[in-house]
C-alpha cells in the first residue's frame, strides 16, 4: 500500500490529467443542452477525422495479411496436388511395367532413369543398372510400349542408353501387315521416318511398325510405333513412311534392358 501511494505522488501530474479527462468526457456525454450537443457533434467529427486514417491503415494491413495467408495456402495446395499427381503417374508406370514383365517371354531387367544427357554429342539417359546386373553394350532398351534405344556404355552399377531421338540412331523396322522393311531414324517430336521402302508395297495409315529382326541387337517383332503418313518419292521406286513411336521419350522414368535377346511375338 505504501508503494502505491508513493507511485501516486510520483506521477501526480499524470493522475490529475487522467482524472480531469475522465470527468470532462463524463460531463460532455451527460449534458444534453443544445450548446453541448453542438460541441459533442464537433468533437465526434474531429475524432472521426483523426481515427479514419488509422482505421483504413489497419484494414489494409488485415487485408494484406489475409492475402499473404491465402497465397501461402494456394502454394501449398498446388505443391500437394503436383506431388499426388506425380505419385499417381509413377504408380501407374510401375504397374504397367510389372504387367509387361509378367506377360513377356523376354529376359528383361527393370531399370530406373537416374540422369539425362550425360553422354556428349548424343541424346541419352543414364540407368541405375550396370555390368553387375548383367548389362552389356548394344543391349536393347524399351518400355512397356516399345523400343526406346540401346546401351552404349556400361559401368559396374550404371549404364548409358542412346535414345531413338538421337540423330545418329538407326533401327531396322518392319511394317505390318505388308511386311515391308526399311531403316527408321528420328524426325521430330515423337515422329520418325522410314526411308527406302519399295513403292509397290501397300502401306496404310495405322499399320503397325515393329523391329525387323535383321539386326544382331534387336530381336524381331518388338513394338516401335504406327504409320501416320506415306509419301511417294518422285522419279524413284521408293517411298518414305512417317511413324509415330509408342514410347514417350521425354517422360522416361522406368524402362527395361533386354539381357538376352530372343524373338518377340508381337501378336
Amino acid at each position: 500500500m505504501r508503494n502505491f501511494f508513493i507511485a501516486l505522488v510520483r506521477h501526480k501530474d499524470h493522475v490529475a490529467f487522467l482524472f480531469s479527462f475522465i470527468i470532462s468526457i463524463s460531463l460532455l456525454l451527460s449534458n444534453n443542452s443544445p450548446r453541448m450537443l453542438v460541441v459533442r457533434g464537433a468533437a465526434l467529427q474531429v475524432f472521426n477525422i483523426i481515427y479514419s486514417p488509422v482505421s483504413w491503415t489497419k484494414s489494409m494491413f488485415i487485408v494484406e495479411e489475409e492475402n499473404k495467408l491465402l497465397k501461402e495456402r494456394i502454394f501449398l495446395l498446388t505443391l500437394q496436388n503436383e506431388k499426388m499427381s506425380a505419385m499417381a503417374n509413377e504408380n501407374s508406370n510401375l504397374k504397367t511395367m510389372l504387367n509387361f514383365k509378367d506377360d513377356t517371354d523376354l529376359d528383361i531387367l527393370p531399370a530406373k532413369v537416374i540422369n539425362k544427357g550425360m553422354h556428349p554429342n548424343l541424346l541419352s539417359v543414364s540407368l541405375n543398372v550396370g555390368a553387375n546386373d548383367g548389362v552389356k553394350i548394344n543391349q536393347p532398351a524399351l518400355t512397356a510400349n516399345g523400343v526406346i534405344g540401346k546401351v552404349i556404355e556400361v559401368g559396374k552399377n550404371s549404364c548409358i542408353v542412346q535414345l531413338m531421338s538421337d540423330l545418329n540412331y538407326r533401327l531396322s523396322v518392319k511394317m505390318l501387315p505388308s511386311g515391308a522393311t526399311g531403316i527408321l531414324q528420328w524426325l521430330h517430336t515423337d515422329y520418325c521416318i522410314v526411308n527406302e521402302v519399295p513403292k509397290n508395297v501397300k502401306i496404310e495409315i495405322d499399320d503397325t511398325v515393329v523391329t525387323s529382326g535383321f539386326s544382331n541387337i534387336y530381336p524381331g517383332g518388338l513394338p516401335v510405333g504406327k504409320v501416320v503418313a506415306v509419301f511417294d518419292e518422285r522419279w524413284s521406286s521408293q517411298k518414305s513412311v512417317h511413324v509415330q513411336i509408342h514410347s514417350d521419350l521425354g517422360g522416361l522414368q522406368y524402362l527395361f534392358v533386354i539381357i538376352k535377346a530372343e524373338p518377340y511375338d508381337f501378336n
